[in-house]
């Protein structure tokens, strides 16, 4: 009785006409909601001057293959430097800022590692991390000129 009852289950979901799905170029695209999320995102001189200068100094820190350790905490110093010193003034409060919030949370992340890890591969990846977070800034933020890091 329960193979029947299942059997003419399966039989009339395979008899019900299947949607008819529409081209993928017939799709709406989805808008975006807040001018955050259009892309470039904006950036004003004294962001572009201080992303520039982190990194023109991450870039020498990812062609310097034969950093020590006390290299690479040196360095995560300079970048931590570097950070707040782009944050200091912003308004985080605003949904573009909590998009530049979390970028320069993750270079200083990348940084912490740098300076905490306790052996130097560990520490060599903070700063590939770095290099990325800056790559991704040049891909997402208005920044004429950006070249990106060649880890």
């Amino acid at each position: 009785m329960r193979f029947a009852f299942l059997c003419a289950a399966v039989a009339v979901l395979c008899a019900a006409p299947a949607p008819v799905l529409a081209a993928d170029d017939a799709r709406p695209q989805p808008k975006l909601q807040a001018p955050a999320d259009e892309l470039p995102r904006p950036t004003d001189e004294k962001l572009r001057t201080g992303m520039l200068q982190l990194r023109e100094t991450v870039a020498a820190g990812v062609s310097d293959a034969a950093a020590d350790e006390a290299g690479q905490v040196a360095l995560a110093g300079e970048i931590l430097r570097q950070v707040a010193a782009i944050s200091e003034g912003r308004n985080f409060h605003t949904r573009p800022g909590r998009h530049l919030q979390w970028l320069l949370g993750d270079i200083t992340d990348g940084a912490g590692l740098m300076r905490d890890a306790p052996r130097l591969q560990a520490k060599r990846l903070g700063l590939l991390r770095v290099a990325e977070t800056l790559n991704f800034y040049g891909r997402e933020y208005d920044h004429p000129g950006w070249e990106p890091i060649k880890p």
